[in-house]
C-alpha cells in the first residue's frame, strides 16, 4: 500500500474554437455517476475530461504512514550567531513512555522531538 494519497481535480476549460475558448467554464462537473461513460464530460460545458486543466496534489496518507525520526537538525550555535553546529545524535529516542511529556524529547542529546528529521515509511 502507497503512503501517498492522489487527490485529482480539474480545473477551468481549455477547449478552443478558432483561437478563442469555447466558453468560459471554470471547473469541470461530472456529468454522471463515477463509473459511468458519462462522468467523462462536463455538465457546464459538454466537453470531455481531457479539455479541463488537471491538477494533482499529493499528501500522505497518515492512516497507513509509519513516521520514524532520525538525525537531529537543531544548530546549536544559532544564539551565538556562529556557523552551523549540529550535537551528532543520529537518531531520536524518546525519554519516556509514549503519551508523556517526556516522550517528546530525545534521550540522546536531550532536544525536542521536532528538531530530528522526519521520515514516513
Amino acid at each position: 500500500m502507497s503512503k501517498w494519497k492522489e487527490i485529482v481535480t480539474y480545473g477551468m476549460c481549455v477547449n478552443k474554437i478558432n483561437g478563442e475558448p469555447k466558453d468560459h467554464c471554470r471547473h469541470f462537473l461530472a456529468g454522471g455517476e463515477e463509473g459511468t461513460p458519462e462522468a467523462f464530460f462536463c455538465s457546464g460545458c459538454g466537453c470531455h475530461v481531457c479539455f479541463h486543466w488537471k491538477y494533482v496534489k499529493k499528501e500522505i496518507d497518515m492512516s497507513t504512514a509509519i513516521v520514524k525520526y532520525g538525525k537531529c537538525l537543531k544548530n546549536h550555535m544559532a544564539h551565538m550567531g556562529g556557523r552551523c553546529s549540529l550535537d551528532g545524535c543520529g537518531e531520536f529516542m524518546a525519554a519516556g513512555e509514549e503519551g508523556t511529556p517526556e516522550a517528546l524529547s530525545c534521550s540522546a542529546c536531550g532536544c525536542h522531538r521536532s528538531f530530528h528529521d522526519k521520515d514516513y515509511l
